[in-house]
């Protein structure tokens, strides 16, 4: 008895049932639960980070993306009196008058924010949303405003601090009683509710975070990020700012003002991933003014090569022009940027309008930041393999 042929299906007409197949389950789930709430990478537009900019061009740079990643979520971090809260201020102030439409809530646990402070870097009230913790509601009332805030159109979430959110049953409990890792269990809580939110509303969520010492450890850096494993596993972007040095005056103008030299690490980038995430950025800050950004122009020039430095003369090039003598960058006056002596090229800066916004466009197509050493690169490895292991 003969046997019956059975035909067998060639490969495309099995892709062909199984992609109609996928397609009837995907349209099935769009009609069940929404459009766009599941699709294929082909039909979704390209992610795409948006970003905040901050008041300080070398900041900007160090992050790579020029500024604080929006729908995620930044931890600058620092020992007391580094500068943390002041940056963050002066960069809502940046963005407002950049932006009439830019909408900043501010959650205030430290009791630290002036009318000085809020004139000073040029904030308007009426766009700028505090809330101060009330012992009633603790912790879990001022992240439930966050939530809410980023859900009804703020462009930014600041919280000051993270650490001394306190929880509400603390505030019941007497001061002798024992709450291990309830701040962390809060702070793990608030991150699995509000980082979905911030993708979804594009709302930037920054917050500022203590140090503190790890009891017993005996090599390597003793002080880590406070609150528990769940602010590093979720936050994007970690800044370590660290206070260089006070000095009298500014580098390149003739201020008397007292200055601050500010030292911006960055310990963690995954907003940037062609690009080295370990670098710092260097900053002055003038206190009573903020950054000079000024300066920082002005430096990252001979840093990047835009400003060429030989002997005694300073010279200036157009794009793409070979640097010999006599191609120079002329002006629209005339003037030929060519200059015997730093004093003179800072007074002729301080002058012309047009040459510092010329070397400010270049600037900020470029980055002129420093890569951390080995040791520091080293010790962060392992800090990050570390919580990989707990």
């Amino acid at each position: 008895m003969a046997k019956e042929s059975v035909e067998t299906p060639n490969a495309a007409e099995v892709n062909a049932a199984k992609l109609k197949a996928l397609q009837a389950t995907l349209d099935k789930i769009e009609k069940d639960f929404g459009k766009g709430t599941i699709m294929k990478l082909g039909d979704q537009p390209k992610w795409e980070v948006s970003v905040i900019p901050s008041g300080s061009i070398a900041l900007d740079c160090a992050l790579g993306i020029g500024g604080y990643p929006k729908g995620k979520m930044t931890i600058v971090t620092g020992m007391s009196d580094c500068g943390k809260t002041s940056r963050i201020l002066e960069d809502i102030g940046h963005n407002m008058q950049l932006d009439p439409d830019f909408i900043a809530g501010w959650i205030e646990s430290e009791d630290s924010l002036s009318d000085e402070m809020i004139e000073l870097f040029g904030i308007d009230r009426d766009r700028f949303i505090i809330y101060q913790v009330d012992p009633e509601g603790g912790a879990e009332q001022a992240m439930d405003f966050a939530i809410a805030l980023a859900e009804n159109g703020a462009d930014a979430i600041v919280i000051n601090s993270l650490r001394c959110l306190t929880p509400s049953k603390e505030f019941k409990d007497s001061v002798g009683d024992a709450n291990i890792g309830l701040q962390a269990r809060v702070n793990a809580k608030f991150m699995r509710k509000m980082i979905p939110v911030l993708g979804k509303t594009g709302t930037a969520l920054i917050c500022t975070q203590h140090k503190s010492t790890v009891i017993g450890k005996m090599f390597g850096d003793p002080m880590e990020l406070a609150g528990g494993h769940a602010l590093r596993y979720n936050n994007m972007l970690t800044l370590d700012l660290n206070k260089v040095s006070i000095q009298k005056g500014d580098i390149y103008f003739d201020i008397k003002d007292q200055c601050m030299r500010i030292r911006c690490r960055v310990t963690k980038n995954h907003c940037c991933p062609t690009k080295n995430p370990y670098v710092s950025a260097d900053y002055t800050v003038i206190i009573g003014k903020g950054t000079d950004t000024r300066g920082e122009i002005i430096q990252a020039g001979f840093d990047m090569g835009i400003v060429e430095k030989v002997g005694a003369w300073i010279r200036i090039y157009p794009d793409g022009v070979e640097h010999e003598k006599g191609n120079e960058l002329v002006l629209s006056n005339g003037d030929v940027c060519k200059f015997n002596g730093m004093s003179a090229y800072i007074d002729y800066m301080n002058d012309c309008d047009e040459l510092y916004e010329y070397i400010k466009a270049r600037v900020e197509g470029h980055s002129f930041t420093e890569s951390l050493s080995e040791d520091e690169i080293a010790i962060l490895e392992k800090a990050n393999a570390a919580d990989m292991s707990e």
